[in-house]
């Protein structure tokens, strides 16, 4: 008994101790939360005026290159991401407003873009830069890649296409300049002598070959542009021949036409024993036959050419692109002669196949 007590003696006097805050009114309640609510609103709307965290927001969404909003697009909507062993291909314009925004757009994103000149009338590749900086109208570049090295020269024209940029509704991703510098160290600048536009990437649209049978290829490799013709056939055998005989699988890497346009062919093959290997822009004769259905007979073409790339594609094979620079004239005796037995394979395709 007297223990409680003093028990409850000691809980009093620590009680007292301490403050307690009132009991307040529900109406003095509701009255100091409103003040408080409105002070934070308050604070928030200073923060935001201050440091505008929209523009912050969108200038780091706009430091994204686009490759990778292409990536997230395409796990969405489930569309296959194409592989070229270099980087994802931009299935959407990425946005832009203004020409500085483009400017920007290229010195962020580092993304490399192609420098084109004219040769013989054709657009040739003449190297793949960076751009590492814009003054004015002049932007400095990093070469990545010479493909051409004759046609980046200081002074010559050119063409800069880089990836499709949407602009006010319209599509952009080129422009038209001269080489003003280049460098021994592979830098270079590039001054923009027109307002950006549109071009297309290839000159020529590509097709692939409907039957292997329908065209036939034989390469030599040439050590200059001056030969003879008929010396070269009559007496050098080719490094590279594809004669399918059957059509084949593209799936399968056997010696083959991979596609064709009017400005050049690409093509797999396996080079002869002791012959020479082809590199980048060798210069080579190629022959060709391509079989005309209406007509029931193969076309002969020999044309003087140079090796745009050429790599390695396992199995003793190598894929090669080449570049048609010229039509040569072909000699009258060897029109129907160029390939073995070209007389008999044009009439067994012109029989319908047997069922």
């Amino acid at each position: 008994m007297i223990q409680s007590k003093v028990d409850s003696r000691f809980l009093g006097s620590v009680k007292n101790s301490f403050f307690v805050f009132p009991t307040l009114p529900p109406l003095v309640k509701m009255f100091l939360w409103f003040i408080a609510l409105g002070v934070a609103i308050s604070i928030i709307i200073l923060l935001w005026r201050k440091y505008k965290p929209v523009s912050f927001l969108q200038a780091w969404f706009k430091s994204f290159p686009p490759l990778r909003v292409a990536i997230l697009r395409s796990k969405k909507g489930g569309e296959a991401v194409t592989e070229e062993g270099k980087s994802p291909a931009v299935k959407g314009p990425w946005k832009i407003s203004t020409d500085k925004d483009v400017l920007d757009w290229l010195v962020m994103t580092k993304q490399p873009f192609d420098i084109s000149a004219e040769r013989l009338g054709q657009r040739t590749l003449a190297a793949v830069v960076n751009v590492t900086g814009i003054q004015g109208r002049d932007i400095a570049v990093k070469v990545k890649d010479v493909v051409t090295e004759s046609l980046l020269a200081p002074g010559a024209k050119v063409k800069c296409i880089f990836a499709e940029l949407q602009r006010n509704g319209k599509k952009v991703n080129a422009f038209v300049g001269s080489v003003k510098t280049v460098s021994e160290s592979g830098e270079a600048v590039v001054t923009r002598t027109s307002a950006f536009g549109f071009i297309k990437r290839r000159a020529f649209s590509r097709r692939k070959v409907a039957d292997q049978r329908y065209i036939k290829v034989k390469i030599w490799r040439l050590d200059g542009d001056d030969f003879d013709v008929d010396f070269v056939l009559d007496n050098m055998e080719p490094e590279i021949i594809i004669d399918n005989r059957m059509d084949v699988d593209a799936e399968l890497k056997v010696p083959q036409i991979l596609d064709i346009s009017k400005g050049g062919i690409a093509l797999l093959g396996a080079v002869r024993d002791g012959g020479n290997m082809l590199s980048r822009n060798d210069n080579v004769l190629l022959c060709m036959l391509i079989y005309q259905p209406k007509r029931k007979t193969f076309d002969p073409h020999i044309l003087y050419c140079e090796v745009r790339a050429a790599k390695s594609a396992s199995e003793g094979m190598i894929r090669l692109s080449f570049q048609f620079l010229r039509s040569l004239k072909i000699p009258p005796r060897k029109r129907s002669t160029l390939f073995r037995g070209q007389a008999v394979m044009a009439m067994n395709l012109a029989q319908p196949e047997k069922e």
